[in-house]
């Protein structure tokens, strides 16, 4: 047998570790070897190093050569450094809104109506918000249709979407083209199909690397990935565009008691999950989610095959009836035991283990939102995430509509806030109308002119004050504008 083909406990062969030799050999095929294997893990079996990967990516092979940052780091790094990196580093703002996409790792195909409105709908909510996405980085399955459509990016002037990718560096062909310190390296993304190994997608901005000294095994990401998340989801909400503006903020608010420079939700920069396609993996991933505390929301992509399939039927399932009044769950069990079993190739009992996952998923129906294309109601995709936020945390009106006005969608606002009969706390719209006006949101100005704010009985001295006071450091809304909107009362 090749030293090559002789595997150690790691999934790396015994020669990656040690070279050549008699040793190597003779230790591979001795009883110690199934010994260790048993008691193998990265807390016990690796010692860290300072990181030897790290700078900038230049794909190649592809049409045009695109550029991304990237960084190897340790399956148990904190989350902090983690976020320092991303915006001190790389100088990245802190996101408004997290989506974390999940799928399945092997390439699948989409319909092209529902493809279009996925990469469409996807786009938007990140352009419009000013959020960031998590994928799992690989040129393979759910991340691969996100690399799609990224690659629908056409006006450069807003920026490039902010796609991170978090990957087992151990499962990636290539590895070593990326070693190297604070250079630019050359990385070939075409990947060869004889190989278990994957390669990075080039349509990403923006890849964490996560090494827990396994080989050709997928899992290292998946602790880091939820902490960073987690993480995220507890930073409080800001409109800032830089991680360092929170200090410069924090020093203008010191001087102004009365200043509402920044927005205030109350909130923590909030999460969601979309779920496209998937395996077992992704239906444990969402029961994670929806039983986490706090939960996420996570929204369900029907039709897109497997676990989101079977997710979106057990949602629709789950008040003991379908739409057309037909009979209860146990009616039906038989017939999602096989389907389960026919889908993910898995045997009776472990299909009876993921029906119980599912029904435990489904348990948490506020927090479960299933996108479907319909005429009926033709709703995007965009709408479908931000408005699932709102249902899953049970906003009040006022949250919402501070939410709304932090990634300036005044659809959402007109849509799903101020709908006939909607109570509003005293002050809540006065408080809205300053938030507007000092982060120049003219059209949400317009939409609370139009829903009963008088500005004549607005515009008090304090107020006038507070504006005059923020104009030179923040750009809102021109002296001319607010002349100009007398006219309303």
């Amino acid at each position: 047998m090749p030293l090559k083909s002789i595997l150690c406990c790691c999934g790396y062969s015994y020669t990656h570790h040690c070279g050549t030799g008699a040793d190597v050999q003779s230790y591979s095929l001795s009883e110690n070897r199934e010994k260790d294997c048993e008691q193998w893990s990265p807390g016990k079996n690796t010692r860290p190093f300072p990181t030897d990967a790290y700078g900038t990516i230049e794909f190649q092979g592809g049409p045009h050569p695109t550029k991304a940052q990237y960084v190897r780091l340790a399956h148990d790094t904190r989350p902090e450094p983690i976020v320092q990196l991303l915006c001190r580093e790389w100088n990245l703002g802190l996101p408004k809104l997290l989506i974390t996409v999940h799928g399945g790792r092997s390439n699948f195909e989409l319909q092209p109506n529902l493809k279009k409105v996925l990469r469409k709908g996807l786009l938007k909510a990140a352009k419009t918000t000013g959020a960031w996405i998590f994928t799992g980085g690989t040129n393979t399955g759910v991340t691969r249709q996100v690399g799609d459509a990224l690659l629908l990016e056409r006006s450069q002037r807003q920026g490039r979407v902010v796609s991170i990718g978090i990957a087992p560096w151990g499962i990636l062909d290539k590895s070593h083209e990326l070693v190297g310190r604070g250079g630019e390296v050359s990385y070939d993304c075409v990947s060869s199909p004889w190989t278990k190994y994957t390669v990075l997608n080039n349509r990403h901005a923006y890849f964490l690397l996560v090494d827990n000294g396994t080989g050709g095994r997928y899992g290292a990401e998946i602790v880091l990935r939820r902490r960073l998340e987690k993480y995220i989801s507890n930073l409080k909400l800001q409109p800032c565009k830089r991680y360092s503006d929170l200090y410069e903020l924090k020093f203008y608010n010191s001087r102004s008691s009365n200043s509402s420079m920044l927005l205030d939700t109350h909130s923590s920069i909030p999460v969601v999950a979309l779920v496209i396609e998937g395996g077992t993996n992704t239906i444990r991933a969402v029961l994670e989610y929806v039983t986490d505390d706090p939960p996420i929301p996570v929204v369900v992509c029907d039709g897109s095959g497997r676990a989101a399939d079977l997710i979106a039927f057990m949602h629709r399932w789950r008040d003991g009836q379908t739409g057309d009044g037909e009979g209860p769950l146990e009616g039906v069990k038989e017939q999602v035991l096989e389907t389960i079993k026919r889908t993910f190739q898995v045997s009776a009992e472990q299909a009876s283990q993921l029906c119980s996952e599912l029904l435990q998923c489904t348990r948490k129906k506020h927090l479960i939102t299933v996108f479907r294309i319909s005429q009926d109601r033709p709703q995007e995709l965009d709408q479908t995430i931000l408005t699932a936020l709102f249902k899953s945390k049970q906003l009040s009106p006022a949250e919402q509509l501070s939410l709304s006005l932090i990634w300036n969608r005044v659809d959402i606002a007109r849509s799903e806030i101020f709908v006939y009969g909607q109570k509003w706390p005293s002050g809540a719209l006065e408080q809205a109308m300053m938030q507007a006006l000092q982060h120049d949101r003219i059209d949400f100005v317009k939409l609370l002119l139009e829903n009963g704010v008088s500005m004549r009985k607005f515009l008090s001295i304090p107020r006038l004050e507070e504006l005059y006071n923020t104009v030179g450091q923040f750009y809102f809304c021109s002296n001319i504008f607010l002349s100009k909107q007398f006219k309303y009362g």
